[in-house]
């Protein structure tokens, strides 16, 4: 099959059709994911690319911009250290009414006028000033992601241009992401109110301890108000020293 370039498929002339259920055949998205990268932290600077005119961009141009730039990132910034989203989708079908092409074709047929035609593919309806795509990272890599960024502009039907911006990020503590294999394993989120209320449910806990160590404490064993030990100062006489009222041992003297 020949792909026919996109300045056939780019303008926007009639309405949006989105109907798949009245329609067979609709060939299937080309993009596979959208959102790669380290999902579970948030970043303080975002950069996006946004389009300068108002058009259609087919989903393979969309996958080929994907690409790109997932791969200049996964290289120059690692795979932990950005997340990377694709802000459209293709909704829009493309048709066309496939005719007859070679030399002669225009008197074999010339084809119905305003007919419906053929499901060819998709696209998504752009307008200017959209962000197409958008990378989440921080200040130090700025330069990698820009001009990742700009390789993927040029994939698309129209010019593009990029905004730094910089996030308030919401103050999750978020601990250091684990990569086990290819695959990122989500660091755990603690908030603030969390922290809070784990910091005031320790100190009743603390306060407890302390008391029971203080000046209202029962003496320990052996203390200056404990009782005397078995043969000690205010013990009882054993039995064998009081001589005075021991009974005579059998055949001793009286």
């Amino acid at each position: 099959m020949v792909r026919k370039p996109a300045k056939m498929y780019r303008n926007i002339s009639k309405k949006a059709y989105t109907r798949r259920e009245y329609m067979g055949g609709v060939p299937g998205s080309k993009i596979v994911q959208f959102e790669m990268g380290n999902l579970s932290q948030e970043f303080p600077t975002e950069v996006d690319l946004i389009v300068e005119e108002s058009c259609q961009i087919r989903h393979s141009a969309l996958e080929a911009a994907r690409i790109t730039t997932n791969r200049r990132l996964m290289k120059e910034v690692g795979r932990s250290n950005f997340h990377f989203k694709v802000r459209v989708f293709p909704h829009h079908v493309l048709r066309e009414n496939k005719q007859a092409t070679g030399a002669g074709a225009d008197r074999v047929s010339e084809g119905m006028r305003l007919s419906f035609g053929k499901a060819v593919g998709t696209a998504a309806r752009v307008s200017a000033g959209q962000k197409i795509l958008t990378v989440y990272s921080t200040l130090n890599y700025l330069e990698k992601i820009k001009d990742a960024l700009n390789h993927a502009g040029y994939k698309l039907p129209t010019p593009t241009h990029l905004k730094v911006s910089e996030i308030k990020v919401s103050g999750r503590i978020i601990a250091a992401p684990k990569l086990v294999g290819e695959k990122v394993v989500a660091a755990p989120v603690v908030t603030e109110e969390a922290a809070a209320a784990a910091a005031a449910a320790a100190e009743p806990a603390k306060g407890a301890a302390h008391a029971k160590g203080g000046k209202d404490a029962a003496p320990a064993k052996g203390g200056k108000d404990a009782a005397p030990a078995k043969g000690g100062k205010g013990a009882a006489p054993a039995k064998a020293d009081d001589k005075k009222g021991a009974a005579p041992a059998k055949g001793g003297k009286k």
